[in-house]
């Protein structure tokens, strides 16, 4: 069942605004799993990469045909790869701190609830390069453990005044690179993963399905304006993990 429940829960933080490095600061010191969690877990984002492509496959088709769109995804990835390269160069050494995971996801459930009221009024074509620099440095402090990537950039979108499905859509493409970017900086990691056919298919099966399901819920989560409810789970873990 391990490898089932590691794709579930890689699946599912990867795309709620939950955030997965912070999850798997969990399963590695909380939860004392048999399996290698961090290569475990790189093999895994196999799983979300498809999950979101073949999710926004329209988005992306569109993006690929749209220059100036495409020249801000890519504004977005380097400045994200940048930031986040610095905080894992400088700072990794303090991610096993659990007051320092404990206070991120506290922020992280703080910007959530924050999330109250937003205009909708922008489309995304009317990205600037300031939004594009906001979001990319925002994309790349979710290397934190506790900070979510989908939770901090759908807020600073919803909160320049992007309508949601069109924030949605936009959190979840300019991840796109940064995900095909972490999996084959990782990639090495694959190296110690060594386990049977059958617990790899049935992580990646796991995370693929659950991938899709989070993608769903957090879109009707911002339709009904019911986003900001996740920042409660945020705050009871960071409790949790405080007293662990």
């Amino acid at each position: 069942m391990e490898p089932i429940f590691l794709g579930i829960t890689q699946g599912l933080t990867e795309f709620l605004p939950i955030s997965s490095s912070g999850h798997l600061y969990l399963l590695k010191n909380c939860l004392k799993l048999n399996y290698q969690v961090l290569p475990f877990f790189v093999f895994l984002h196999l799983a979300t990469l498809l999950a979101v492509c073949l999710y926004l496959k329209r988005e992306i088709i569109l993006s690929l045909r749209n220059r100036r769109r495409l020249l801000y995804i890519g504004i977005v990835a380097i400045t994200t790869f940048f930031i986040g390269w610095i905080i894992d160069t400088y700072l990794r050494s303090y991610f096993n701190s659990k007051f320092l995971v404990s206070g991120l996801f506290l922020i992280n459930g703080v910007i959530l609830l924050s999330l109250k009221s937003y205009t909708q009024k922008r489309s995304i074509d009317s990205l600037t390069l300031k939004d594009a620099l906001v979001l990319g440095i925002l994309q790349g402090l979710a290397v934190l453990p506790g900070i979510s990537r989908s939770g901090i950039t759908i807020f600073v979108l919803l909160k320049r005044g992007f309508k949601i499905k069109e924030a949605f859509s936009f959190s979840f493409l300019m991840a796109i690179p940064v995900v095909i970017g972490v999996f084959l900086i990782k990639i090495k990691e694959l190296s110690n993963l060594r386990l049977p056919a059958v617990d790899l298919t049935s992580s990646f099966i796991s995370a693929f399905v659950f991938g899709l399901l989070a993608l769903v819920a957090v879109k009707n989560a911002l339709i009904n304006k019911r986003f900001a409810n996740f920042g409660y789970y945020c705050i009871i873990v960071s409790l949790l993990v405080l007293l662990r």
